[in-house]
């Protein structure tokens, strides 16, 4: 049921959305093109992902799960398909921990690696952003501009109070608390050198530049020229709104949140959900190849 519910909220604001603009111009917009940068943008796209399951290994690895990069490869290609095209009630976190599990690993060992190599990947998408807008610092207007960083900072705070969290034995003699102690320990025990600090926070700003690179070229492809850096600070807030989980895979909120930052610089908005649009057709096309892994996989029951 909550799956219909977000289905239904995703047509509903797309519908929305299209009502209110001119949808022969949206269509012009996207027939129209350039088919290059498209492609550009699905292999940048796969070139993101990759990294993404190249550094969800490494952190697996540390976990002592001992799979070929073949194996992470696959499975976050086929986590990826549920995430985009599969109204299941599996997401694709739970996919990526339940196909661990399958495959010898510790349940609850398994579910500190995929949220660690989610809050890792989040923690990329902030600095990506912060560093982007101190580059440009007079795109949005102030108040914006503010709000935003006030965001990000909050959020990385977060995230070094989490870290903290395994220092405190309070937190280990409840129930309630014990999964922030445990899950603090494991991102101890994952960033306790600078090396690998270093290293997994270079290969998340990685991943999210090449998806906004991808980004980038769709916006091109229909017409929004504007320099990189504009679309480092637009597009990831719009990107974190995602995340929320209120729409089938960001259908709607995405289109909506560009949008409303994209007419803040004055583009044409018909141009911007054009490219929201190709976006989520390209993030489709670059979970296929997670069809094929899911086809030839002997769980498909998952």
């Amino acid at each position: 049921m909550g799956n219909y519910i977000k289905i239904g909220l995703s047509v509903a604001i797309l519908v929305f959305i299209l009502a209110e603009f001119n949808a022969e111009s949206v269509w012009e917009s996207i027939v129209s093109a350039n088919p290059l940068y498209i492609a550009g943008a699905v292999l940048f796209q796969l070139l993101s992902q990759l990294v993404a399951a190249y550094r969800w290994g490494l952190i697996m690895h540390i976990l002592n799960f001992r799979h070929p990069f073949m194996f992470y490869l696959k499975s976050y290609f086929k986590a990826s398909l549920f995430n985009q095209i599969l109204p299941t009630s599996i997401g694709g976190d739970a996919y990526r921990i339940a196909e661990l599990k399958i495959h010898g690993g510790d349940l609850k060992e398994s579910f500190y690696g995929v949220f660690i190599d989610r809050v890792v990947g989040l923690v990329g998408l902030l600095l990506l952003n912060l560093f982007a807008n101190q580059f440009d610092t007079h795109l949005l207007p102030e108040h914006i501009y503010y709000s935003i960083n006030i965001i990000l900072i909050g959020a990385l705070f977060g995230l070094f109070v989490l870290l903290a969290i395994h220092k405190f034995e309070i937190f280990n003699r409840y129930k309630i608390t014990r999964l922030f102690y445990d899950l603090s320990a494991r991102f101890r025990l994952i960033y306790k050198t600078p090396k690998r600090i270093s290293q997994q926070v270079s290969l998340s700003i990685l991943i999210h530049l090449f998806s906004m690179v991808a980004i980038f070229g769709l916006g091109h492809s229909v017409g929004i020229n504007e320099p990189l850096i504009t679309y480092l600070v637009l597009v990831p807030p719009a990107i974190l709104l995602t995340i929320l989980p209120i729409s089938f895979a960001g259908w709607g909120v995405r289109e909506g949140a560009l949008v409303a930052l994209f007419l803040l610089i004055g583009t044409d908005e018909n141009k911007v959900l054009a490219m929201s649009l190709l976006y989520g057709l390209v993030l489709i096309v670059s979970a296929l190849p997670g069809l094929f892994f899911y086809l030839r996989s002997q769980h498909k029951y998952l």
